[in-house]
């Protein structure tokens, strides 16, 4: 007698890098806040919108799983704020290419929440900006002449950028476990002229924010620097290793997912790894970036870095 059996039941597929992109993940973490916001659980949306629980679920964990008009609907489920609510479906409505561009004003890629996203959710964060200190680095006296250079004095975007700027730094400031932070330094961006009124400060704020333990600050020599390579860019990866890479232009960030087109600077990081001087190294080459009254004696701190 030939007994037939069900076939078992397939194994629920796991969450994999493959499944999802910044901007899925970006829109259902935007989801998740809209509904947490109007004290909504996930029941609510279920019942609201006729969903089963696993599709609420895969829209919030960013999972590639939600058309526009899912999305459209979930925020007006969750009555979401207008301003969201549009910034969110113009998300949702970018093409799924393997990059998203997202354009800004001059110099003003604070002002994209998308890099809000890209930090607070960020486990890693790996930083290279050419020729300056980078933005999650500035004093507010460094990031505003920075962001007012070749502006109109009175620009009203100029305050916003800089309060986004100045508010994302918080990041440094949380204790989240494992986060760690690597920001490499062109030695020139210690000794810019142009900014000689506000870098005594700013080279004080990097040696204090190099005493904490996951900031690790790099200063890549003079001698090394590279003339050619002259593209500011960020590399993330969040708990779940999902990993993602902004490049910046003057007037608009892209954000990478696609490993092949990551490769270039993930090459980059590794070189400026290996050029690059020492923890302790660094921070002595910023203390002898200033004026020799002002030195500080700092050869004591920061002996727990390693090169990263």
């Amino acid at each position: 007698m030939i007994v037939f059996k069900a076939a078992p039941e397939p194994p629920a597929k796991s969450r994999c890098v493959e499944e999802s992109t910044a901007k899925s993940r970006e829109i259902g973490s935007a989801l998740r806040r809209a509904r947490k916001r109007s004290g909504l659980f996930q029941a609510d949306i279920c019942r609201g919108l006729d969903w089963g629980a696993p599709k609420v679920s895969r829209l919030e964990s960013g999972q590639r799983d939600g058309s526009t008009l899912d999305i459209v609907a979930y925020l007006a489920r969750a009555g979401t704020a207008p301003a969201e609510f549009d910034r969110v479906k113009r998300l949702a409505e970018l093409p799924a290419n393997g990059y998203d561009l997202q354009r800004h004003p001059e110099n003003m890629p604070d002002l994209l929440p998308t890099l809000d996203f890209l930090h607070s959710s960020a486990k890693k964060i790996k930083v290279y900006e050419p020729r300056r200190i980078p933005s999650l680095l500035q004093t507010e006296q460094y990031a505003e002449v920075m962001l007012r250079a070749n502006r109109n004095p009175k620009d009203p975007l100029v305050k916003d950028a800089l309060q986004a700027r100045l508010s994302r730094q918080e990041v440094l400031k949380g204790v989240r476990s494992g986060f760690d932070t690597t920001f490499y330094i062109d030695e020139v961006a210690l000794r810019d002229p142009a900014m000689r009124d506000v870098l005594e400060e700013q080279r004080l704020q990097l040696m204090m924010t190099a005493s904490i333990p996951h900031c690790h600050v790099h200063v890549i020599p003079t001698d090394s620097f590279d003339e050619d390579f002259q593209t500011a860019f960020s590399f993330f990866e969040d708990y779940d290793k999902n990993s993602a890479l902004t490049v910046h232009t003057a007037t608009a960030m892209v954000v990478l997912d696609e490993v092949n087109d990551m490769t270039p600077y993930l090459r980059k990081l590794n070189e400026l790894r290996e050029i690059a001087l020492s923890a302790r190294e660094s921070i002595q080459r910023v203390n002898r970036s200033q004026p020799a009254t002002n030195r500080i004696n700092h050869d004591s701190t920061n002996d727990h870095h390693s090169k990263r």
